[in-house]
């Protein structure tokens, strides 16, 4: 019997099975995988590409864990819950599910041709993807139910990328209803019906590609033999499980991260979750994952990210913006935002711009330690900034 059978072979998934072999040498445990595709949740720079992808298996086979390539399903039966694929039956004693696979519809319908495209949410990703579009001479337009960008976060900063991202083209609607999409064999578009703003006024639009699927991990039938899960388990768009604090779901020997986890996706925050149960289980770890501490990214260029709690703006004691120098190379002018409490300490940092990537680790453990803005202003961070209090 394995002490954790890990769920998918991506990012996260890997990052779990290394955790285990560095930390927990002696751990029986193994990795299945249903084999290599081009895209995977969170994989933007392709450092998940095929020869990596087998390399870093084959390290993991040679540290000990069990390696399995095949589709499966759970089954319960009287001696425990069992994982089967065609030609192995897996028992653990927890198992862990992480990210399925990118739509393939992603990567192989670029065209050189210039091509109108709609976007079906204003998720972070589609913002990724809109962003890689317009550079190679694509239209984009992102149809949302919201009213801005980035729900929950701050409305600023979000405005701010929404700016930015329509100087490059991108066109947004909101507050979209009722959306009715009807592909053309004639002419090869998508003619898309929606209803939008607070009239409900009807709108048409036709693009030649359509990107309107959700954001939930594809393993088929996966889950159907549970059914305390059941309702989770049909191939349908957004199948998010319901997890307590400790990312356990309905079925106590069940764990899970990332896209099976509402909210946006974050490949950070779901490495950090697949590292906490395997944390957990092998190593009798309780305490919980504090969110605040994972910086959230959307990895667009320049990044845009958050790090902190993103209600402290409503409580802070005092607000700093400042501004990024120009760059000779970007015409963007970043954006900082600051949120410190009674004692002068950093609780809640927005950065985008060209130095978010530098000032994301210095940020990060300002508020992880408490280290106030007078501590932190004259660092060289800061040289050629405007500051506004």
């Amino acid at each position: 019997m394995y002490q954790l059978v890990i769920i998918g072979a991506s990012p996260e998934g890997l990052a779990a099975a290394h955790s285990c072999v560095e930390q927990y040498p002696t751990a029986r445990i193994a990795l299945v995988t249903q084999g290599w595709e081009r895209g995977w949740s969170g994989d933007r720079h392709g450092e998940l590409a095929e020869e990596n992808f087998w390399e870093q298996l084959r390290l993991l086979a040679a540290q000990t864990v069990d390696v399995v390539v095949g589709e499966g399903t759970f089954s319960q039966t009287p001696s425990g819950l069992l994982y089967q694929t065609q030609e192995r039956t897996l028992e653990g004693e927890s198992y862990l599910l992480t990210s399925g696979k990118v739509d393939e519809e992603n990567f192989n319908r670029l065209s050189e041709t210039p091509q109108r495209w709609a976007l079906v949410g204003a998720l972070p990703e589609n913002l990724v993807l809109a962003q890689e579009l317009t550079k190679q001479g694509h239209g984009v337009t992102i149809l949302t139910r919201n009213s801005h960008l980035l729900p929950g976060e701050d409305p600023e900063m979000a405005a701010l990328l929404q700016t930015y991202l329509t100087s490059l083209g991108i066109e947004f609607w909101f507050n979209c209803r009722n959306l009715i999409s009807h592909y053309g064999q004639s002419n090869c578009t998508y003619g898309l019906q929606f209803n939008h703003g607070s009239e409900g006024a009807s709108h048409h639009l036709t693009v030649d590609n359509l990107r309107s699927k959700g954001r939930s991990p594809r393993y088929e039938n996966l889950l159907a033999n549970l059914p305390e899960l059941n309702d989770n388990a049909s191939p349908r768009q957004n199948c998010y499980l319901t997890v307590n604090p400790n990312l356990q779901t309905a079925h106590g020997q069940i764990y899970a991260c990332g896209d099976w986890l509402k909210g946006y996706r974050c490949p950070a925050i779901a490495q950090r979750e697949a590292k906490y149960v395997v944390h957990r289980i092998l190593g009798q770890d309780t305490t919980p994952i504090n969110y605040g501490q994972i910086p959230f990214t959307v990895d667009l260029e320049p990044l845009w990210y958050r790090i902190g709690d993103p209600t402290a703006l409503d409580y802070a004691q005092k607000i700093i913006r400042g501004f990024e120098p120009y760059s000779d190379h970007c015409d963007l002018r970043g954006m900082f935002k600051l949120a410190l409490d009674s004692q002068d300490r950093i609780i809640s940092a927005h950065w985008f711009g060209q130095r978010g990537q530098e000032s994301m680790s210095l940020l990060l453990l300002a508020i992880a330690k408490g280290i106030s803005w007078r501590e932190l202003q004259p660092l060289p961070l800061w040289e050629n900034c405007q500051t506004l209090y």
